[in-house]
């Protein structure tokens, strides 16, 4: 069995809610008989915004994109928004000391789920998503184009070469549908029983944790090349700009690249020529010593949850802003000034 290796195993970051589901008096650990779940006491952070566990989703799938519960966004990010309720997280332990670590998204009773499979030791084998391959994102008043809920797809990721056998738990979890879908499932009314959703297919994927983040053609134009190792690959583009308009995303291409509370905000004497803004889910300690490193030289100003490196090459002047949005990531803007 495979399992993603990383600093510290993930045992430990449930400890508060065993200890709060022991004084709870929760279910034993698994006997012979099979696995038991156990329904745990909502946590301090919901398990999306654990940096451990997020370190631990991206360590498995990288940068990668899909179109799962989200059509063509981060993997990780669909995952992660999964396991986003902190009343619905709920622990199975198998008789071998393997466990499945399981939220729900929280807005839809369930329908999209995240599940987390570790081995004995804590280490993370595997992940599931169950989810309607949503192929349209929503614009405007219309909602998201998936699969309908009899269609329900499970979606495995494990390590490249590891056993589809391996993750065996999380299909067992997958296909235990929570109360209000069971309810749903084994009504006495036909037509709701047949509209439920049902597990149709189960998915395996190798996760891609090396996938650069971003490509060298959603650079907006005149930002340069000196500036890019500036640019982490462990990151998504979230948003560009060129000109003093804005590239990316394409809904807002056009419009002015700073409103004037921003540029107040900011204290900018005049607008960058160009800028790349990137989303990372590394946690922000982690990304300022890389940039410590990626810019030596460059002065640092710290307040709070944002950082500010303001440095010059032969390009011109250039400033990288991180700021902690916690639940929704690191957001890395590495702006460019032609000239001194």
């Amino acid at each position: 069995m495979m399992a993603v290796p990383f600093r510290k195993t993930l045992a430990s970051l449930l400890f508060a809610c065993a200890a709060g589901a022991h004084a709870q008096g929760a279910q034993p650990a698994a006997s012979a008989g099979g696995p038991v779940t156990t329904e745990l006491p909502a946590p301090p952070l919901r398990l999306s915004e654990q940096p451990r566990i997020r370190s631990a989703v991206v360590a498995m799938v990288g940068y990668a994109r899909g179109s799962y519960t989200d059509a063509d966004a981060l993997i990780a990010q669909q995952v992660l928004e999964g396991m986003r309720s902190r009343h619905d997280i709920t622990r199975t332990v198998w008789p071998d000391g393997r466990r499945v670590i399981a939220s729900v998204n929280g807005g839809d009773h369930g329908e999209e789920r995240s599940a987390m499979l570790l081995d004995a030791e804590g280490r993370l084998v595997a992940l599931g998503l169950v989810n309607g391959h949503c192929s349209v994102p929503p614009t405007g008043d219309k909602p998201k184009v998936c699969k309908p809920a009899p269609q329900t797809v499970l979606s495995i990721f494990q390590p490249a070469g590891a056993k589809q056998a391996d993750a065996e738990p999380l299909v067992v979890w997958g296909k235990t549908l929570p109360s209000f879908l069971a309810a749903m499932a084994e009504s006495d009314d036909p037509a709701k029983a047949a509209d439920a959703q049902k597990i149709a297919s189960v998915e395996y994927i190798a996760g891609q944790p090396d996938v650069p983040g971003w490509r060298v053609e959603q650079l907006p134009p005149g930002f340069p090349a000196s500036l890019r190792p500036l640019l982490v690959q462990t990151a998504e583009v979230n948003s560009t700009a060129s000109a003093g308009k804005i590239v990316m995303p394409k809904g807002l291409a056009g419009k002015p690249m700073r409103t004037e509370y921003e540029r107040s905000q900011r204290n900018e004497p005049r607008l960058p020529d160009a800028e790349v803004t990137l989303r990372s889910y590394a946690a922000l300690d982690t990304l300022v010593d890389t940039y410590r490193e990626l810019a030596k030289g460059a002065s640092v100003e710290e307040g709070g949850r944002e950082i500010v490196f303001n440095g010059a090459d032969g390009a011109g002047r250039y400033s990288v802003r991180l700021r902690d949005a916690k639940e929704t990531g690191v957001f890395i803007t590495v702006s460019s000034w032609k000239g001194k």
